[in-house]
């Protein structure tokens, strides 16, 4: 069957430089070998994709070859392979999709190939399942053997050994099509981000099909004891399970190089040890960041979300200054709207001066019950000046339109952040009061968030953060709570804050717009 599909024309290419009159035996083909020896010489005959040492053969870290051999080496009394669960729980950057693809293709096409074998990569979503199908497919492209005898399908991320008929698919963690499966072999990508078993379970229960079928994870570790991973590793040993620790001690301090290598095997390999002191460094300036650096780098059981904002770093961004000198400055906003009766929020960062102001409004009719709902002096904080009150019990656009032209026109705003959520009703009004402001699209999800975040903590760690002592900014900072994607990019949470973020919120909106535009940026450009 002739190559077909989007990048076809790769493995047609690949495929005319295998000379199969001249390849007389693979390495894993040599006489006396147990199986976890032949899946060495497979993945050792892989060839190194990307990096510095693309077109070099793999070699196996020592970590790796003792996971495979517990993995392949036990036998039943029939000598069957007798592990059918194994995982690798090791932190994030040690060439877990290598090891994951490099198995996978061992049973495809390999030394544990068998005919009408079924393949799964499952992953978290479509981008990391999109990870491991990349990285499968490079290993084909690059060594002309198996592209000979492969055909691709990009679009269903499907891979067919046209010579015993066996798969290979990519899933994704959500996946309501596993069940029935038959499973010869599967692969789970960072299982410990999984917000649901099922596809675990469908595979796992799919392996009763066939005889010596068998399924790996290699992730980092779970934030807490009742993920279903975290089980795995905590459950006493049986033989038909496999388990691979590799983790810092529990309260190891943040710099200590020797757990850094407890839980980061590949360390001074291909993994770069000043880039991980740098993390680490990093980690210790910033109390926020240190949660995640333990989970995913010290492959440590704990919650990557934490409080945000450290009380003394607040405090020392506190000097107090007069608003007016800022008037005619460069500036950026955030605007963060709020429901009918909530609290709105808007803030100027002044990235020349390392100054912020913030603005909130909230409607006159609702202070009393919101004082004793939120337990905060809403009240006096209106009187002394620190929020507006507008009229009625519901949010007035009108008010807050009319402020907002105001502060235009009295500092240089370059663009004002918004989240799309509530701003179809104010942009109107907007429009029709004549009011033309530089509003910037500000996707409310990690991949914006991620640089904002990174912007207001250099910030405030750098003390260009004045916040001239504003009492609703201080409650709210100590409220901040963000949480961490598996990539380690971070964003506030408003519903595991302790209390209301809005002015943060639109403070960090505000910074990452500042760090990300260009001053000569045309206004009302989408540029986030």
């Amino acid at each position: 069957m002739g190559k077909r599909g989007p990048g076809a024309g790769k493995l047609r290419a690949a495929a005319k430089a295998y000379d199969q009159a001249a390849q007389t035996s693979h390495p894993w083909e040599a006489e006396g070998l147990a199986e976890w020896e032949r899946v060495c010489a497979f993945l050792e005959a892989l060839p190194i994709v990307s990096g510095l040492r693309a077109g070099d053969q793999l070699e196996l870290l020592n970590f790796q070859r003792q996971f495979v051999r517990g993995v392949y080496e036990p036998r039943t009394d029939d000598g069957d392979r007798l592990v059918r669960l194994a995982a690798l729980s090791v932190a994030r950057g040690n060439g877990k999709s290598a090891l994951l693809s490099g198995l996978s293709l061992a049973h495809l096409l390999g030394p544990c190939a068998e005919p009408y074998g079924e393949c799964y990569a499952a992953a978290l979503d479509r981008e990391q399942a999109g990870v491991l199908y990349h990285q499968t497919r490079a290993y084909i492209e690059a060594t002309p053997w198996m592209a000979a005898r492969v055909n691709i399908k990009d679009w269903h991320k499907e891979i067919i050994d046209e010579e015993n008929n066996s798969r290979w698919r990519a899933l994704t963690s959500d996946a309501r099509k596993a069940h029935g499966l038959a499973p010869s072999f599967w692969v789970a990508d960072e299982v410990a981000q999984w917000r649901s078993r099922e596809l675990w379970d469908n595979l796992a229960t799919g392996m009763g099909k066939r005889t010596s079928a068998l399924g790996v994870t290699i992730s980092t570790q779970a934030a807490d004891d009742l993920h279903f991973f975290s089980e795995m590793l905590d459950a006493e040993p049986v033989p038909t399970i496999y388990t691979q620790l590799h983790a810092a001690p529990d309260e190891c301090d943040l710099d200590d190089p020797a757990a850094w290598a407890a839980a980061n095997p590949a360390l001074g390999e291909f993994l770069n040890e000043e880039q991980f002191a740098d993390a680490a460094g990093r980690a210790i300036r910033s109390p926020s960041f240190a949660p995640s650096f333990r989970l995913l780098q010290l492959n440590q059981r704990v919650a990557a979300e934490g409080r945000f904002i450290e009380q003394a770093d607040w405090e020392a961004n506190g000097d107090p200054f007069d608003p007016i000198e800022l008037e005619g400055e460069r500036c950026f906003g955030g605007l963060d709207l709020s429901s009918t009766r909530d609290l709105t929020a808007f803030a100027l960062y002044f990235p020349d001066h390392g100054k912020l102001l913030a603005w909130h409004w909230f409607p006159a009719d609702t202070i009393a019950k919101r004082v004793e709902t939120d337990r905060v002096p809403y009240d006096r904080w209106s009187e002394e000046g620190w929020a507006e009150t507008t009229v009625g019990n519901a949010r007035d656009d009108l008010a807050i339109a009319l402020q907002l032209a105001d502060i235009r026109s009295r500092f240089d705003l370059q663009g004002i952040a918004f989240d799309r959520w509530q701003i179809t009703r104010l942009r109107k009004l907007l429009s029709d009061e004549g009011i033309d402001l530089p509003l910037v699209d500000f996707v409310p999800g990690f991949k914006s968030y991620a640089a904002a975040v990174d912007a207001f903590e250099t910030a405030l760690l750098g003390r260009k953060l004045q916040h001239n002592n504003n009492p609703l900014l201080r409650w709210q900072a100590g409220n901040v709570i963000v949480e961490t994607d598996p990539a380690g990019n971070r964003k506030p949470a408003k519903n595991k804050s302790l209390d209301r973020i809005d002015g943060v919120v639109s403070a960090i909106m505000a910074c990452g717009l500042a760090a990300t535009v260009e001053p000569t940026a045309e206004p009302g450009l989408c540029w986030i």
